[in-house]
């Protein structure tokens, strides 16, 4: 997969090699101001900020990049990245550790803790 940041890789492509090799996994998903949930894959996807700040894509603050979305099962600690029943997550705001809430596997960061 070619990513549009280098750090894509190891953040979405964390969650989304751990989601093809458990499907149906529960997520346990922290940022670093407390606020996480338990969550399960719904979809990624490619975005982009022009909707979000108005810049057009040959402006030099234009930007893509990959969004992983999740519902919500559990709330931990509410905040305001949560959207309904449902939390994405790309590069530019990226919760500071992912779990495996049934096996205690860390997905993110990654680590050699596995199933």
């Amino acid at each position: 997969m070619s990513w549009f940041h280098p750090v894509e890789e190891h953040q979405v492509g964390a969650i989304l090699g751990y989601q093809d090799e458990y499907p149906g996994t529960r997520y346990l998903i922290a940022f670093a101001d407390g606020e996480s949930y338990v969550c399960v894959y719904f979809t990624s996807y490619e975005s982009e900020n022009g909707g979000e700040v108005g810049v057009e894509m040959y402006d030099p603050e234009y930007d893509e990049f990959y969004v992983v979305s999740f519902d919500i099962v559990g709330v931990i600690a509410n905040g305001n990245r949560r959207y309904n029943d449902t939390l994405s997550v790309d590069y530019r705001d990226f919760p500071v550790k992912i779990t495996d809430v049934d096996t205690g596997a860390t997905i993110y960061p990654e680590s050699a803790t596995t199933r």
